[in-house]
């Protein structure tokens, strides 16, 4: 008797994203600075926004593997363009840009050098932020280069800044594209009753991030 495995590991981040989330709001106290979020929130704040992505990403390839991508649409295809073209009602093409410039900016650490001085509370004061690393054209496109944040979700792309809002923001984003995907398909994907532990608790995934089962 022989038989075949897929290897798609996509639901087997849920949990691992459910400790992250719960250690970050443990120690996510809103005192980030203007340079920089707290040690501990910069760690589980990036660490979740980087797992999002790589898990929305594992589902999506089994999108394509269900909907027969050829190899050269699986190798070359982003997937942003890919769901667009797959789907033309894809509404989350901006949000799906703006995560992965994010996941770029963390996985390949773009540095920056950011100047400061302290007033006389002690409060940090930017006094100026040179970029050391270029971006791609998806950078160019959807990063507001004043605020240095992606124009729509409003990510920070300086490493060290990545904090709660960003990571929450991620996770939301994450889960309304997978629950897209769903609807489309529940064979390509189904994650709506997937549910980990969270505060002791075994959860709803969709309710740890407080969104619904299902996106309208």
């Amino acid at each position: 008797m022989s038989d075949s495995l897929v290897t798609i590991v996509g639901s087997s981040y849920f949990e691992p994203l459910s400790v992250l989330l719960e250690k970050l709001e443990k120690h996510d106290n809103g005192n980030s600075s203007a340079v920089q979020s707290g040690y501990y929130v910069n760690g589980f704040a990036s660490s979740i926004c980087i797992l999002a992505v790589v898990c929305l990403e594992s589902y999506v390839m089994r999108v394509r593997y269900i909907n027969k991508a050829g190899q050269k649409e699986i190798n070359k295809t982003s997937v942003p363009v890919y769901l667009k073209n797959l789907y033309q009602d894809f509404p989350f093409e901006d949000e799906l840009f703006e995560m992965h410039i994010l996941r770029d900016v963390l996985a390949h650490n773009h540095l920056w050098e950011v100047s400061h001085s302290w007033d006389d509370e002690g409060r940090i004061i930017v006094d100026s932020i040179d970029k050391k690393s270029s971006g791609d054209n998806k950078y160019q496109q959807y990063v507001d280069p004043v605020a240095n944040v992606t124009k729509k979700l409003r990510l920070n792309i300086s490493p060290i800044r990545v904090g709660g809002g960003d990571a929450i923001s991620v996770v939301k984003a994450m889960w309304n594209i997978l629950i897209f995907l769903e609807k489309k398909s529940r064979n390509q994907c189904y994650v709506s009753h997937l549910s980990a532990i969270h505060k002791g608790k075994n959860t709803k995934f969709g309710e740890i991030v407080g969104l619904p089962e299902t996106c309208t």
